[in-house]
């Protein structure tokens, strides 16, 4: 995989992280806990382009920010097992917080009429700068059409 933003980090229970990288086939959003992790297809190109730009434009100073973004897949289509993975994805400051920089990752399954929480994943003051340059490093190298020609 071809890791294009990253945000890892450790305290007291292991290594944590967000990462957003191209698989060979597509976009995906790889959330990691210590004893867990889990994948999400990331949309498109657009997309991804769309969150590096949410990660360049993150305000110095504290003001209402927030991009989200919906993930899903339906796992065992069509079969009794089948369950539907799906995840919203934020980059924001958190108003209630001091307006501090954050990065959540929070996950559902559905099965038939049931729905539960999966993993939840929060980088509460990511690296920024490092976060910028991963994304200005990003639209530089995806510049080019990002839909396919048909």
């Amino acid at each position: 995989m071809d890791p294009i933003l990253s945000c890892r980090w450790n305290d007291q229970d292991g290594e944590w992280a967000l990462t957003v990288s191209h698989n060979g086939s597509g976009w995906e959003l790889l959330a990691t806990a210590p004893l867990w992790s889990e994948s999400l297809p990331f949309a498109d190109p657009d997309e991804v382009r769309r969150l590096a730009q949410a990660l360049l434009d993150l305000p110095a100073e504290p003001e209402p920010y927030e991009f989200e973004w919906q993930l899903s897949r339906t796992e065992f289509a069509r079969t009794e097992n089948e369950r539907i993975h799906f995840a919203t994805f934020a980059v924001g400051l958190d108003p209630t917080d001091g307006h501090r920089p954050y990065l959540a990752y929070q996950s559902y399954y559905q099965r038939g009429q049931a729905t539960g929480l999966g993993l939840e994943v929060v980088c509460e003051d990511p690296p920024v700068d490092h976060l910028r340059a991963q994304a200005h490093a990003f639209l530089t190298r995806y510049s080019g059409p990002t839909r396919r020609q048909r």
